[in-house]
């Protein structure tokens, strides 16, 4: 199972969420802080599209992605001390 992390890459997370509706998306942020580690599906309306704030999706914040979320799980445990994904609200991912 393939992550792949995007930090200040526009383009190639706009690729990767455009072709990979059926993944995840993580939004941390730059530093790995355990308390925002949110989960996404990877057509959730608040992380794909133009930015709600700002011009830009991996600048303040970096996007994890993988077609599985237990690719995720398992980044996660690896790169934050005592982080848990938490779901979005909105979207929902199982």
């Amino acid at each position: 199972m393939i992550t792949e992390v995007f930090k200040d890459d526009e383009t190639g997370y706009r690729n990767w969420y455009a072709n990979n509706a059926g993944g995840y998306v993580l939004n941390a942020t730059r530093n790995l802080s355990p308390s925002y580690l949110m989960l996404h599906s990877a057509t959730c309306r608040t992380i794909i599209g133009e930015p709600a704030r700002g011009k830009h999706w991996t600048k303040d914040c970096i996007k994890v992605c993988a077609a599985e979320r237990q690719a995720i799980d398992r980044w996660a445990r690896a790169e934050v001390v005592g982080g848990r994904l938490r779901p979005c609200r909105w979207c929902n991912p199982d």
